[in-house]
């Protein structure tokens, strides 16, 4: 450990540890023991809404309510891991923090307020990271397609049969994707197919692009596609062990689309399935989980809780992004 409290790069901290991932739309945190070998027992999970990305894409910065919501969230999501401490704590921000304009000032006031620091990381260690992530849920030895989807960004990572990794990031955001184009609900129609036409249009590209070889196993990560699987199958009592290595049949999310989209946002918010908060994020969500499917040939997606936040949780163990210890006493550095 450095003078800092933080891990020298290149040593392997077996220990307590909580990682934060930043979205866009939701922070998630992951608190787990670490073993030896990559091994981890994960001992609390939870997420919360905050959207710190509202209206980033229209002005460039982020608005001075949400980096309020998203620094309290921080703080009462660990709060709720507070019984766990002692743990080494790191925390990563990602499209909206690295693309705002003040991006700087909120990386500054949440290491003031909740006295650890956040990693801004760019798009291609996100990327890396959510692959490792996801790899643990289902596996590395055949060929994947992960796609992440976030709040202000989708990433689009390859790992083909010869073991090498290509990624593409793009600004395909559910929350920005929502706030351009669908503007009402009940879904209307003319709204859903400029929609449509946008992402056919940019999805084409990162097709192009990655030019994935078949087969592969399309893999689906975050908030968007475990909201999809949690309604498709039901999971009223959310465990990230009922939705792992679900499949996501096209027809089944174009026949959500069809169900979700007759409904208004109130009548949304009922579906005990549906996250709060995700009322207006769905409808774009599923568009581009079909888009993806449509663009790369495919016709399921295999659904993956794991993603950024376990990898970011490997990152720290390895030393690769600082982490710092978060004593018993509540707000205390050690």
């Amino acid at each position: 450990m450095d003078q800092n409290g933080g891990l020298n790069e290149g040593l392997r901290h077996v220990g307590r540890h909580a990682s934060m991932d930043i979205g866009s739309n939701t922070i998630r945190l992951l608190v787990a023991d670490a073993g030896p070998c990559e091994s981890f027992k994960k001992l609390y999970s939870s997420q919360k809404i905050t959207r710190l990305a509202q209206r980033s894409h229209e002005t460039g910065l982020l608005s001075e309510e949400a980096m309020e919501r998203t620094i309290a969230g921080a703080g009462e999501l660990l709060a709720g891991a507070a019984h766990l401490r002692p743990f080494f704590v790191s925390a990563a921000a990602t499209h909206a923090v690295r693309r705002a304009k003040n991006g700087p000032e909120f990386a500054g006031r949440f290491r003031q307020r909740l006295g650890f620091p956040l990693n801004v990381i760019e798009w291609e260690k996100e990327a890396e990271l959510s692959l490792k992530g996801a790899g643990t849920v289902v596996g590395m030895k055949n060929p994947i397609l992960l796609f992440d989807i976030g709040g202000g960004s989708t990433e689009f990572i390859y790992r083909g049969a010869d073991a090498r990794v290509r990624a593409v990031g793009t600004e395909l955001g559910v929350v920005r994707l929502a706030e351009t184009f669908i503007k009402h609900a009940p879904l209307v129609m003319e709204e859903y197919r400029n929609l449509e036409a946008y992402l056919k249009a940019e999805l084409a590209k990162t097709a192009l692009e990655l030019s994935p070889e078949k087969p592969f196993l399309l893999v689906g990560t975050a908030g968007t596609i475990t909201s999809i699987a949690a309604i498709i199958y039901n999971v009223r009592s959310y465990s990230p062990e009922r939705v792992n290595n679900k499949i996501l049949p096209r027809k089944a999310v174009a026949d959500l689309l069809g169900e979700i989209g007759r409904l208004t946002l109130g009548e949304r918010s009922k579906i005990t399935t549906l996250e709060n908060g995700r009322e207006d994020l769905i409808i774009p969500g599923i568009a581009l989980a079909l888009a993806v499917m449509d663009a790369f040939a495919v016709e399921y997606i295999t659904v993956s809780d794991a993603g950024l936040r376990e990898g970011i949780m490997s990152a720290a163990v390895e030393g690769s992004i600082p982490s710092e210890l978060l004593s018993q006493q509540k707000g205390k550095i050690s």
